[in-house]
């Protein structure tokens, strides 16, 4: 996998004006297409024909209309009372309109990885929240502001955004202060604390990239971690396991048996596929 720079995520933005002029002051929309395909209809597909499993974290957003969160995790352990849904009726609720969302998701895609790995050189740990709605107008969250550094990577269809004068903690949101249209391909910083909304115009798929800032981080006295040298992150592991089946006679065998293969009796019945584009 190439290197992923700063340069390349900011790309035409300088990253000593972003530093300069937009970290931690004004929100920031780059338009271009570098990472148009990052992920897209086909890979919302491929993580949520795995459900439940490697999705702990997936919210349902105003699950009963009444703006009720359901949390897969939180069913599970108990937290929450709330049924634990089938595949068939999950898939029925993202018809329905509901917005789906995938936190905690930055090892589902390599290129995720290699996006945490480099600005994590300027910032603390991060993490990818992906957020998919299938219809115009799906409900999403109401005008807040979070603790967090915000690189939103925008692949699908199109998303409305506000944007307010004030910041947290101690104010409210204020008056609107920018509207636009994000397209796929389009990149938006937003400042930690910085009040935002986002409404669906279409279909859409939006990856959001938090990172906290470091401690003590400042202009006047600003460290950049050298590649290799910061916290630890697990790599991206690309091993693919060979030899993993064995015949009757207890050999080792490439042949995987029948009731292994995709559509043998082991497989489950994909039903997210078709989306919606």
């Amino acid at each position: 996998m190439d290197n992923i720079t700063i340069k390349q995520i900011l790309d035409p933005v300088d990253p000593k004006r972003f530093w300069l002029h937009y970290w931690g002051k004004k929100h920031l929309v780059i338009r271009r297409n570098v990472f148009k395909t990052l992920f897209k209809w086909n890979d919302f597909s491929n993580v949520m024909n795995n459900y439940p499993d490697n999705l702990n974290h997936l919210q349902v957003l105003d699950y009963d209309s009444k703006g009720t969160t359901w949390c897969l995790n939180k069913v599970k352990t108990g937290k929450v009372k709330l049924p634990m849904l089938s595949k068939e009726k999950l898939f029925k609720m993202w018809t329905s309109g509901k917005t789906f969302v995938l936190p905690s998701a930055e090892y589902t895609k390599e290129k995720f990885v290699a996006i945490c790995d480099e600005l994590e050189r300027y910032f603390s740990r991060g993490t990818v929240n992906i957020y998919c709605s299938s219809k115009k107008d799906a409900v999403g969250f109401p005008a807040h502001s979070d603790q967090t550094e915000n690189f939103l990577f925008h692949t699908e269809g199109k998303v409305k955004w506000t944007i307010y004068e004030n910041s947290a903690p101690n104010r409210e949101h204020g008056k609107v202060v920018d509207e636009f249209i994000l397209e796929p391909g389009d990149l938006l910083y937003i400042p930690q604390y910085m009040y935002h909304k986002a409404e669906s115009l279409t279909p859409r798929i939006s990856i959001s990239i938090h990172f906290a800032n470091k401690k003590n981080q400042s202009l006047k006295k600003f460290a950049i971690t050298a590649k290799g040298k910061g916290m630890y992150r697990p790599r991206w592991n690309n091993w693919i396991p060979e030899n993993l089946h064995f015949n009757k006679k207890g050999h080792k065998t490439n042949e995987v048996p029948k009731r292994f293969r995709m559509g043998g009796s082991n497989w489950k019945k994909t039903y997210f596929n078709n989306l919606k584009k």
